[in-house]
């Protein structure tokens, strides 16, 4: 009875030892992801990227092409009524 006993003790240890060092791993990963990807630098990479976007977006003559103003419109009409049906 004594050698299952220090056997499941044993087990039990070896368990909580795996899984504190596979969860600290990836808690670490995790946390060094989200730093790096919302650090100071970052986020003014990404808003310079956005205003290219948008310099380059006004200068030219149309925003949509017509097929994609068509779908859109098609798809908002869709809402507006399903939104009306369900009042």
């Amino acid at each position: 009875m004594k050698i299952f006993f220090y056997k499941a003790i044993f087990i039990f240890f070896l368990f909580l030892l795996g899984f504190h060092f596979s969860f600290n791993y990836t808690s670490k990963k995790l946390s060094n992801f989200v730093n790096e990807k919302i650090s100071k630098d970052s986020i003014e990479v990404i808003k310079e990227s956005i205003r290219a976007e948008i310099k380059s977006a006004i200068q030219k003559d149309e925003y949509i092409k017509p097929e994609d103003a068509k779908l859109i419109n098609q798809f908002l009409n869709k809402i507006r009524s399903d939104l009306e049906k369900n009042k």
